[in-house]
């Protein structure tokens, strides 16, 4: 954790002992309460205590500050992002990298704690306030795992000790700064959250406050919503069991109904005789139509007794979130991977205070399957076509554990493809290489890509996988060179596409590989003996992501062949540089063919919406084509949420628009159904 400045060596207001939010949560007292008896980020609390007040069989001048706790562990690499659409209630959650949720906050924790013996004097009790904004910005997401990044930006923050009332300013402002540090948080499909990702060094105080906000604001859900369903669920206390049920149209309540295990430093246990735990939290959920939250209201009270060691506590909380904007962020895209190797993982119901193996996920996932097991499972997919994906994507996820913990076990790939596979099967192994990315996977990859006895459609998703390695090696950018030489097309095509993909990944690594790679597709797009060989050459451009691509963009954008202008266009939409939102707002006034007009409106919507609004608004009003003024109402309509501009100009649509159909897909969106169907 970054220190501030402020908090080094001044006096508590409790005791008068000088402390930092460093010291917090020192000492193997600490430790031991830690994760067992306390829920959320009750552990930080009582090391808090341990530090900031005199232990009860000491008297005030003998108590002295414990030692530092050890250092956390890096944190794990992230999965490859992709995109994925927002959905109506009547789908799934959607979960769009670059898709940032900016939510009001106000959350308030009370530990209070009992005499362990009639007459004893009690531990002083302990309350937590804070205001400000909780942001989530979706970093990537695939199949089953989603990363995000969290940021809290405080408004007002308030720590109290038992009598002593607050804590210093200057101690408060130390644990302000630190609480407002971005940080990472991991959650499957369904919303659970599973993993949390800190600068390392981060106190623990500060993660168990930061984590139980996570905890409580989750939301799991499997599929579309239902009348009711339940989830078993983890936070920093264990594993509990909480029932959901429809309320009414978009809005839902969770009840917490009991814990089943507890975390330990031997990881999560049965709760046995000696641990009691009684909780009452129930939550009430309002949700968007992509199923994120509205807003939520939360209360939530936990007694717990653990035998005649440790003091019986009571928790309390309240939380109230409010969705204030949802917009996209392309920046969100890359800054997991970007900080990892700077990160500290713990799972949520991790034992505090304790480091954890950076490989302790990949474990988990892979629960003890080892290369055979998995690959006889691919050769023996279910018949039903829903349990057949289930079964293909969790062989990806535990294909790329093994990768990650053994990877040699990847060279083993291309051989049991040559013996035979299933498109379908291979398609999991071959993700799966491309998402550990270590040499020996992209090896593999390689291998399998520039085999010529291997099935075309294989060999075209190793390419893809191939171009979106997180860590191209040399190896891997010759095979993919290779195939863009392949007498068939299909393969030749996806390899070019896959080279601009590679250079994108190459950017953050080898500045100088992207750039030669750059200059190879520059000259592929001057060479090129037709206009379909010059639009692929730019679809590969705009994979780069790279601004130096825009004067190639912007002469294609000028040339007289459609085909050109519309591949240009399409390339412009990743393009982080306000010089693309220019292009794309002239190209959709003002180019005379209606189809790269269109496009213009469909690449739009990859972008941040604010700087083309105008013209978006323009299109809206003046373009002649139905085809066009749909395609803006659609975008503005799944818009509007994050973009209030929108609905004024949804409502002008719905009475003016000359297509009588057209007015009817704009009332749509300015008045939805109640229960929050789609629009058409």
């Amino acid at each position: 954790m970054r220190k501030s400045g402020n908090a080094v060596g001044k006096p508590s207001t409790v005791t008068g002992r000088a402390w930092t939010p460093g010291q917090l949560l020192a000492g193997q007292r600490a430790r031991v309460l830690l994760g067992v008896t306390l829920p959320l980020f009750t552990a930080g609390l009582l090391g808090l205590w341990m530090v900031a007040a005199p232990a009860p069989s000491e008297a005030p001048s003998q108590a002295s500050p414990a030692p530092q706790a050890g250092a956390p562990s890096a944190g794990s690499a992230s999965a490859p992002t992709q995109a994925m659409a927002s959905q109506s209630s009547s789908g799934t959650r959607a979960w769009r990298p670059g898709s940032l949720y900016r939510y009001s906050l106000s959350a308030d924790q009370k530990v209070t704690f009992r005499p362990i013996q009639p007459g004893a004097q009690a531990l002083p009790s302990m309350r937590f306030n804070l205001r400000g904004e909780w942001n989530v910005g979706v970093v990537s997401a695939d199949a089953e795992r989603v990363d995000a990044r969290v940021n809290l930006k405080l408004s007002s923050l308030s720590v109290d000790i038992g009598d002593g009332g607050p804590l210093s300013p200057e101690v408060q402002r130390g644990l302000a700064a630190a609480l407002q540090l971005p940080f990472f948080l991991t959650t499957d499909k369904t919303g659970l959250a599973t993993f949390t990702h800190f600068e390392q060094g981060t106190d623990t105080l500060v993660r168990s406050i930061l984590r139980s906000v996570v905890a409580s604001s989750q939301f799991v859900l499997t599929g579309a919503p239902r009348a009711n369903w339940s989830a078993e669920e983890y936070d920093n206390t264990g594993r509990y069991h909480a029932v959901y049920q429809r309320l009414a149209g978009d809005r839902f309540q969770k009840r917490k109904e009991s814990y089943s295990h507890v975390a330990s430093p031997q990881g999560l246990e049965p709760l046995n005789g000696q641990i009691h735990i009684s909780v009452n939290a129930v939550s009430t959920f309002e949700l968007e139509r992509d199923l994120w939250p509205r807003w939520l209201e939360g209360q939530e009270r936990v007694e717990v007794e653990a035998g005649q060691t440790m003091p019986p506590t009571t928790y309390e909380s309240s939380l109230s979130m409010k969705l204030l904007e949802h917009r996209p962020d392309p920046t969100l895209i890359g800054t997991f991977a970007a900080r990892r190797a700077s990160l500290s993982s713990a799972s949520m119901a991790s034992f505090q205070g304790v480091e954890q193996d950076p490989m302790d996920q990949h474990r988990q996932v892979l629960q003890g399957k080892d290369f055979d097991t998995l690959v006889q499972e691919l050769r023996s997919l279910p018949e039903d076509p829903k349990a057949r994906d289930d079964a293909r994507t969790q062989a990806l996820e535990q294909l790329r554990a093994l990768f990650m913990l053994r990877p040699s076990e990847a060279l083993k790939v291309p051989g049991v493809i040559r013996e035979g596979m299933d498109p379908l099967a291979a398609s999991p192994m071959l993700g799966a290489l491309s998402a550990a990315s270590t040499r020996e996977a992209v090896q593999a990859l390689a291998e399998v890509t520039g085999d010529a006895s291997i099935s075309t459609d294989i060999r075209m998703d190793s390419v893809a996988a191939l171009g979106v390695a997180k860590d191209p090696t040399s190896e891997g950018l010759e095979a993919l060179r290779g195939a863009t030489r392949e007498a068939d097309g299909m393969l030749r095509d996806t390899a070019k596409l896959a080279l601009g993909n590679a250079a994108f990944q190459l950017s953050d690594t080898d500045a100088k590989g992207a750039e030669a790679l750059m200059h190879e597709l520059h000259n592929e797009y001057s060479s090129a003996a037709s206009s379909e060989q010059q639009a692929l050459a730019l679809r590969s451009l705009g994979n780069t992501r790279s601004p130096d691509a825009l004067s190639v963009l912007e002469e294609a954008l000028r040339s007289g062949d459609p085909l050109l202008r519309q591949a240009a266009i399409e390339a412009l939409r990743v393009i982080p540089d306000p010089r693309a939102d220019q292009l794309l707002a002239e190209s959709m006034l003002r180019d005379p063919a209606p189809e790269v007009r269109r496009v213009a409106v469909f690449a739009s919507s990859f972008r941040p919406l604010a700087p083309l609004l105008p013209a978006l608004a323009q299109a809206l009003r003046l373009d002649p084509t139905d085809g066009v003024r749909v395609d803006v109402i659609h975008l503005l309509g799944e818009q509007r949420a994050a973009l209030p501009e929108a609905l004024p100009l949804l409502a002008w649509a719905s009475q003016n628009d000359p297509n009588p159909d057209l007015r009817k897909a704009a009332a749509s969106f300015v008045n939805p159904p109640a229960t929050g169907g789609s629009a058409p």
